[in-house]
């Protein structure tokens, strides 16, 4: 080191120069919509500098061989003396320095501690030797004279650069984000290690003292060894991904079991009772008003109503998508199409058979042969059946897995006659080596109530095709929607935007089972559409009246179990929803809890409250996000893991380990933890006359225990939510609740509802030294964000009440949480 003053103004310029890759970072933050502080900015500045000053000095020091030497064997010396030229080649066998032994111990430190205790000073660590030794490794492997193998070798240090801190974020958080976000921050941190890279390669040129002792490596075992280690992360992490959608053990609850997965408490039945001839003539005006009427739609109203005029529409609209050469075409990332196709050939037949005449031979040949390549496309593998395939572990095929659409449509095409006769094979095989509907389980693994009827559709099409008919299943499946229906029959959503009407499918249970609980359920739900001006679409198997009365149920309260797994995979029977309410008349008060995790569409609602209604909504999930235009149009929707954590209503963590690394580098997900456990443990849930009420505990939730109670009184009494959440010293958590409408009287108190109906919340806090915030909140479902911050944990009450309670007091038990209250009456 003949000139230290020269080494270390070198060594500061790297520094320095390390603002580049820094202000990459930060304009990844931009376009994430993370807040900028100048803080932040500096830190990462400083993080980035020292990785650039660190691979400096562990850069490897090559056997300079001249690229054009004196007669001797003798290696050029540092100046080179002995060469005709002073230009240098990489010689076979390059030295790393001792720093960069120095960094490889303290990577393997940082990883073991990391792997034994996710701590985030270990994952900033190992994020940045890793980054060190990728710039080391890059010297090493690009030393060679085909510029297009040192561009392949520089792509592929990018991508692992890119997806190893990604890849390890997404094993922590069992890959709770979404794939394509995933994959585009892996990409935006491959570009900037680039940007790295080409700076760490310029600050090469102007460091004059470079260590010399070290160890020397061969470069083709080196990158040999590198690919082994880069194909076994990648193997695992798709094994681990593969895996992450549903856990193989469940908790269990006394009294919960594959033959009885509902456990409800009964409340008197309402009054109100529907004729189930009428109930059916309705259901038909409903689809009548549909102004998006197609074939589904014409057809039911032909064979509901046995007007020739609407057989007519029905053979006008369907011969116009035969014409389109509708279903036929590239399905891209829609997959869903294919349960669209499925009406259409449940419609055809039965129309055709019921309007003789009403299509010409030609006409029956063209839609034959339009059936038929409808039957070619649903066989067909594109780039999407790539994608299902990797996620649920099976060979690509074109039929689409979820909700059993593929299923229930190649089903259909077999059992009317409308199959390709050349695939009609390939379609029995298929269902034959799928044997799924009622056959399988009672209800969609999708944990988004929307998908429910969708999927019984494609139960009954199967059914249709194997002339089997699995009634405790069946009825189960019905039951699954019945028990978590709004006693006004508004529609009820959770995870997915959309929002059907029960109406139809209610009616189908019914036809099915002669229960006069789904005619009444129909009714309701159908004058709740006639009240809001909205329509339905075409329901396949509601054909013909069902003359029964339909009587109220009687189920009250309910903890519901259901089947876990993918749509090709069955997993245990698992903890899913708990369904407060105190009775089925339109003012009934109900309130959901979610209980889950898992699934293909899941969503992070493990442990939250999904909806408070009282007439109306009080407090419920956010789905008002936009979609993401970007995206393929399948993904686009903002639903599933797309809805951030914070839009819920329950408990929020702070991100540790490399989560935070990531959210402190590229903003993108926000500060809070997104990987909730796969399942709330239902501590206890009773039903009785004066209350309903729950205990629910969430676990190592990054170091958090969070426990639930609700308490759900009769008789007009109050709905109390009682929270208490510990975790590691330092660490951040509050309770995010979403309220709907209203008005603020303070920041822990509200009123809402109608004036009908006026409902007094607030939120409580317990430990005495938390605070309360509050904010309005716009859009679709204005109302107001509040939260709770508790200095030692959190431990807070949330009390919705009427407004003949304001001003009673509620005494909680500190011991046994239980409680007590006092009407100012």
């Amino acid at each position: 080191m003949r000139d230290p003053r020269r080494w270390i103004i070198s060594l500061f310029l790297t520094g320095a120069a390390g603002i580049f890759p820094a202000l990459f970072l930060e304009g990844v933050r931009f376009v994430a919509d993370a807040p900028f502080s100048w803080v932040g900015l500096v830190s990462r500045w400083a993080f980035v500098a020292g990785i650039l000053i660190a691979a400096v000095l562990s850069s490897p020091h090559p056997q300079r061989l001249c690229r054009y030497p004196l007669p001797s064997p003798e290696p050029c010396s540092e100046e080179g003396r002995g060469c005709r030229r002073r230009r240098q080649r990489w010689g076979e066998d390059p030295r790393w320095r001792w720093p960069g032994l120095l960094w490889l111990g303290l990577g393997l430190v940082a990883g073991l501690a990391y792997a034994r205790t996710g701590a985030t000073w270990a994952a900033w660590a190992l994020t940045g030797t890793a980054w060190i030794l990728l710039l080391g490794l890059a010297d090493i492997l690009t030393g060679v004279r085909s510029r297009l193998r040192r561009w392949v070798w520089r792509g592929i240090l990018a991508l692992t650069a890119g997806a190893f801190p990604v890849a390890l974020s997404q094993l922590e958080s069992r890959f709770a984000d979404e794939e394509f976000f995933v994959a585009l921050e892996a990409v935006a941190l491959a570009l900037f290690w680039l940007l790295l890279l080409s700076v760490y390669r310029l600050s090469l040129r102007w460091t004059p003292v470079r260590l010399r002792w070290g160890v020397t490596l061969e470069r083709r075992a080196t990158g040999l060894v590198f690919l082994l280690l880069a194909f076994g992360g990648l193997n695992g992490t798709v094994w681990a991904y593969r895996h992450s959608f549903y856990p193989p053990v469940a908790p269990t609850y006394p009294g919960i079991s594959e033959e009885s997965p509902f456990l409800c408490g009964q409340v008197p039945p309402d009054t109100q009772t529907y004729d189930g001839r009428d109930v059916f003539f309705r259901i038909l005006a409903r689809v009548e008003a549909n102004p998006r009427k197609g074939p589904p739609e014409y057809g039911m109203l032909a064979l509901g109503t046995g007007d020739r005029r609407w057989a007519e529409a029905f053979r006008e609209s369907l011969l116009a998508e035969v014409a389109e050469g509708r279903y036929t075409g590239p399905a891209h990332s829609v997959k869903s199409v294919q349960f669209e196709a499925a009406l259409r050939a449940y419609y055809y037949p039965r129309v055709r058979d019921r309007f003789p005449g009403l299509f010409s031979e030609e006409e029956q040949a063209r839609i034959q042969a339009w059936f038929a390549a409808v039957n070619r496309r649903a066989l067909t593998v594109e780039w999407v059946d790539l994608m299902y395939a990797l996620a649920f572990s099976k060979w690509p095929e074109g039929p689409y897995e979820n909700q059993e659409n593929g299923a229930g449509l190649l089903a259909l095409l077999e059992a009317e006659g409308l199959a390709d006769p050349n695939l009609s094979a390939a379609n029995r095989a298929y269902l034959a080596r799928n044997r799924r509907g009622w056959a399988e389980r009672f209800r969609v693994t999708d944990d988004a109530i929307v998908y429910q009827p969708e999927w019984i559709l494609n139960a009954y099409f199967q059914s249709l095709y194997t002339g089997e008919f699995p009634e405790e299943n069946a009825r189960r499946s019905f039951e699954w929607l019945l028990l978590q229906a709004l006693p006004d029959g508004a529609s009820l959503r959770y995870n997915h935007p959309g929002q059907g009407s029960l109406a139809g499918i209610a009616y189908l249970g019914a036809t099915l089972f002669r229960d006069p609980r789904y005619i009444w359920l129909a009714g309701r739900a159908v004058e709740t559409l006639e009240q809001e001006g909205r329509y339905l679409f075409a329901q396949p198997g509601v054909e013909e009246p069902v003359p029964l009365e339909g009587r109220s149920p009687t189920e009250g309260s309910c903890l519901l179990y259901g089947n876990s797994g993918l749509p090709n995979q069955k997993g245990p029977l698992a903890p899913d929803k708990i369904v407060f309410r105190d009775g089925w008349g339109k003012d009934a008060r109900y309130l959901l809890v979610n209980l889950r995790f898992t699934g293909w569409h899941r969503y992070k609602a493990t442990g939250t409250v999904t909806l408070v209604y009282w007439g109306e909504p009080l407090s419920a999930d956010v789905l008002d996000g936009k979609p993401f235009s970007w995206l393929p149009v399948g993904r686009s929707l903002f639903r599933d893991k797309r809805v951030p954590r914070e839009n819920l209503n329950g408990l929020v963590v702070e991100k540790t380990g490399m989560a935070a690394v990531l959210y402190g580098l590229t903003g993108v997900g926000g500060p809070w933890a997104q990987d909730p456990p796969y399942y709330a443990e239902v501590v206890a849930f009773e039903t009785g006359p004066e209350k309903d009420w729950a205990h629910i505990r969430l676990t190592d939730w990054r170091g958090w225990q969070h426990d639930r109670w609700v308490y759900f009184y009769h008789n007009g009494g109050p709905i109390v939510i009682v929270d208490e959440a510990q975790g590691p010293a330092g660490a951040k958590a509050g309770l995010v609740w979403h309220l709907i409408g209203g008005e603020r009287i303070a920041a822990d108190h509200f009123r809402l509802g109608s004036s009908n109906v006026p409902v007094e919340v607030r939120l409580l806090p317990l430990d005495g030294s938390g605070r309360v915030e509050s904010r309005a909140r716009e859009g679709s479902m204005p109302g107001w964000e509040v939260e709770y911050w508790g200095a030692t944990g959190t431990r807070a009450a949330m009390v919705i009440a009427s407004d003949e309670w304001r001003g009673a007091e509620i005494f909680l038990n500190s011991k046994r949480l239980e409680i007590s209250t006092t009407s100012s009456n």
